[in-house]
């Protein structure tokens, strides 16, 4: 369990949100946190494919088949549905 103190301008902000929302002050904190380490791991998931495909616009040669991969690491593709 974390407990930490807002400064008084987020806490009057989060309380305005849970009343607009109907939802509880901790809700509101623990729903923003969750959505902003969700949204930084898609960016940070954006950023990969952009370096995999500027990787790969750079070099194609070393570009791997999905079999290549799958047979590296002892899978099939019924595994990964």
């Amino acid at each position: 369990m974390l407990t930490i103190t807002l400064p008084d301008d987020l806490a009057e902000e989060f309380q305005l949100m849970a009343e607009a929302t109907g939802k509880t002050l901790p809700e509101c904190v623990i729903g923003t946190i969750r959505r902003y380490l969700e949204e930084r791991e898609d960016r940070q998931d954006t950023e990969d494919a952009r370096k995999a495909l500027e990787d790969y616009r750079r070099d194609p040669g070393r570009a791997v088949t999905m079999d290549e991969v799958l047979k590296e690491y002892g899978l099939t593709r019924e595994e990964l549905q």
